[in-house]
């Protein structure tokens, strides 16, 4: 189990003010190439990759790069894909590579279950233990389960994305978190104001 944004989380006033790829690579990632041919932002919208995009072919972002990242929202997801060379360190040569980072925008403080993600964790674990009787764990799948914390630290919008192949498993998850114990701390923007924020519950088989 575990909970949180879908992909990498990256603070809006990041993405707001990113002028370059460093925004979104470690400067080891950033030192390891060698030239650049592109690099692409691709907005991912259902858990697939969109025809919402924007290339360019340097470490500075576009105007439109620019302008589609600060477009986007909280809960946004997107992946940045750089194409370039790099010298393979045994050999010296020149070789292709790639790297995809997958990031969502989240607020400047997450949402947070209040009595924290362990027993959080612990209480689904425990509560879904009638429904895992019969689950064989050679055809359990790795699901995904959206669900959306209000300003006010209650739970809406609640989606199953992806099954874990036993319905009555995704059924008792769907049950069990909207009906936790306790409530939601709001997530809040820069200005401390309180915002909504989507989140993630992933459950069954380990998976992407």
């Amino acid at each position: 189990y575990d909970v949180g944004p879908r992909f990498g989380p990256i603070k809006k006033d990041l993405v707001d003010n990113a002028k370059t790829i460093d925004a979104f690579f470690d400067e080891e990632q950033i030192q390891a190439i060698f030239s650049l041919n592109s690099v692409s932002i691709i907005m991912i919208i259902d858990d697939k990759q969109s025809d919402i995009r924007e290339t360019g072919n340097s470490f500075e972002l576009t105007d439109a790069q620019i302008k589609l990242l600060q477009a986007s929202n909280y809960s946004s997801s997107f992946l940045i894909r750089a194409e370039y060379q790099q010298k393979n360190k045994e050999t010296g040569e020149l070789e292709y590579s790639y790297s995809t980072p997958h990031l969502t925008i989240v607020p400047e403080k997450q949402a947070t279950y209040v009595n924290g993600k362990d027993e959080l964790k612990k209480y689904l674990k425990e509560n879904s233990e009638e429904s895992r009787v019969n689950v064989d764990p050679d055809k359990l799948k790795p699901a995904k389960l959206y669900f959306t914390v209000t300003k006010e630290g209650t739970i809406k919008n609640i989606k199953l994305d992806r099954s874990s192949g036993y319905p009555e498993v995704d059924k008792k998850m769907i049950e069990l978190i909207s009906k936790a114990p306790g409530k939601w701390l709001p997530a809040e923007n820069i200005k401390g104001e309180k915002v909504e924020q989507e989140l993630v519950l992933s459950f069954g088989l380990m998976g992407c």
